[in-house]
């Protein structure tokens, strides 16, 4: 889990942080945001959910190395955070260099700013965000100027205790499932993974219902091929599949159509667009008229019905429709019609 998480239509809702409320930073340019912590919340190992955690977990992220474009600055907010500290035990806050709005939306991201059970960092929860640093040991060390200091900073990735799932170790956060095994191919169990285990977290605030009374294990498994995939629905070893790419278009619409009795097929909204890429710097591109051109000269439908099984509707926009800030019906439309494509490309006449 992280402070908070991401809901229907792009909304915000309490996860690790109860409730929040935003004022004026002391300096007037940013913005002050104090995040009432969840009470009687445990990790997965054990471990209490309070302030020093939050503080602890912030310290690693942003440690000034790892705010680069090169590791965690990829995104806004680690480089609009000035800085963050426990009011007290229970209350958490985050100081922004100026007024960012998406800062809510962000820290709803799956990382890096989620919460790892504070026996995980080497130190614990004295660990060292510099010489003891959560970051991946394969990425070394790793030196910056501090902008503030004008000072070589040094971050050394020292990992999590145990090295993680992947070296045979543990993982503990605090959501509603937690890593139970990993089960690997070959008799040393040094092969490729062959299913991973999580158990239902029966003290999560928000627990699934059915866990209590239904289901208690998921099990995800792991598949050669969407052949490999659609046998096992179709035999019943496998109850679910989730998620794009581990079906072919083909398989889901035949399901979807052919397979009622004995399969529920749900297409939920769109959460990103298939794009392709115009390069406006370079010829013949450049030209506004030859965009126009292709872009009414592409029948999106035709190539949807062909390669996509008839699934996805086409895309008028960079963002799907239904994402925050992106509803937006602008004009004109950048529709199929091949005979607008035509006359736009016909030479001026004098």
């Amino acid at each position: 889990d992280g402070l908070v998480e991401y809901g229907p239509g792009g909304t915000i809702l309490p996860a690790l942080a109860e409730s929040w409320t935003v004022s004026e930073s002391e300096d007037g340019n940013g913005q002050k945001y104090a995040f009432t912590l969840r009470p009687g919340v445990t990790f997965h190992d054990g471990a209490e959910w309070n302030c020093a955690v939050a503080k602890l977990n912030f310290d690693h992220v942003l440690a000034p190395p790892l705010v680069t474009a090169d590791y965690h600055g990829w995104y806004g907010t680690p480089g609009m955070i000035k800085d963050w500290s426990c009011e007290d035990d229970g209350t958490f806050v985050i100081t922004t260099k100026d007024k960012y709005y998406p800062l809510l939306q962000e820290l709803s991201f799956i990382r890096p700013l989620r919460m790892m059970s504070p026996n995980l960092f080497v130190g614990g929860l004295e660990s060292d965000p510099l010489t003891e640093n959560s970051c991946h040991t394969g990425w070394g060390n790793i030196t910056t100027v501090d902008p503030d200091t004008g000072m070589n900073v040094t971050v050394q990735c020292a990992g999590m205790v145990g090295g993680g799932v992947s070296n045979g170790g543990q993982v503990s956060g605090t959501g509603r499932w937690k890593y139970a095994k990993m089960e690997r191919e070959g008799e040393d169990g040094s092969g490729p993974i062959k299913s991973i285990h999580f158990e239902i977290n029966d003290g999560h605030w928000d627990a699934p219902p059915s866990g209590r009374n239904g289901v208690k294990e998921l099990v995800v498994k792991a598949y050669d091929s969407h052949d490999d995939v659609k046998a096992a629905l179709l035999n019943g070893s496998l109850d679910a599949v989730l998620g794009s790419g581990v079906l072919t278009e083909a398989d889901v619409a035949d399901l979807k159509t052919n397979q009622t009795d004995n399969f529920f097929v749900s297409l939920t909204e769109p959460i990103q667009n298939r794009i392709i890429v115009i390069n406006t710097a370079k010829a013949p591109t450049d030209n506004l008229q030859n965009r126009k051109v292709i872009i009414h000269a592409v029948d999106k439908n035709a190539i949807i019905q062909k390669e996509l099984a008839g699934l996805d509707a086409p895309a008028e926009s960079l963002f799907p429709k239904d994402a925050p800030y992106s509803g937006a019906h602008l004009t004109p439309r950048p529709d199929y019609d091949f005979e607008k494509a035509t006359l736009l490309n016909c030479p001026a006449v004098n």
